[in-house]
């Protein structure tokens, strides 16, 4: 019989002059990124190739036009999508920051990304709850392509918050234990 090693944090903590911060990587899923790298090769082709088309002036009628300038709107968007993805999952952690009175959430590629704050006088529950999919909700669909969601839930005012997309439950235990251990949560 082999004996299974024992995983480590994907996750890190360190103690700063601002506060405690934990560092979560991005799942790196390979083959989503291999994916979508072919994908977006195809998508070049046809961003470029309809906008030639449309730039050009080489559509007679006006429909045509039209119906092309929808799909390149549309297929520019897909496409923003797809890098976006690329990237978070390249280069995204999400970054949290316990302070005296606040909790920073921030999902960051490279720099880039917005922080939010929650009042800890205002957060409570702070729980792992593992989320079922949900095609209609933004947040559980995104799960998917690993940016949203996370295992990790807390309550502030009358809506649930998430993160910690890319940990396991073991994982998501550990980092609410030391949380709670620095913050003064309810």
């Amino acid at each position: 019989m082999a004996r299974v090693a024992l995983p480590g944090l994907r996750s890190s903590f360190n103690n700063v002059s601002t506060g405690f911060v934990v560092t979560i990587p991005s799942k790196k899923n390979i083959f989503l990124m291999l994916f979508l790298s072919a994908w977006l090769v195809g998508w070049c082709a046809g961003f470029f190739g309809a906008g030639s088309q449309l730039i050009g002036g080489k559509m007679k009628d006006v429909g045509g036009s039209a119906f092309l300038a929808v799909w390149l709107v549309a297929w520019t968007v897909g496409g923003g999508f797809a890098i976006f993805i690329w990237f978070w999952m390249a280069f995204g952690k999400e970054v949290i920051t316990l302070k005296s009175d606040v909790l920073c959430i921030k999902k960051d590629i490279k720099g880039f990304g917005k922080e939010h704050e929650y009042d800890l006088s205002h957060l409570k529950n702070l729980r792992v709850m593992p989320g079922g999919f949900n095609p209609f909700d933004f947040s559980s669909a995104m799960r998917f392509w690993g940016y949203g969601g996370g295992l990790i839930a807390f309550d502030y005012g009358a809506k649930t918050f998430r993160f910690g997309t890319s940990i396991d439950e073991a994982e998501a235990n550990m980092i609410i234990s030391k949380l709670k251990e620095r913050g003064n949560f309810k």
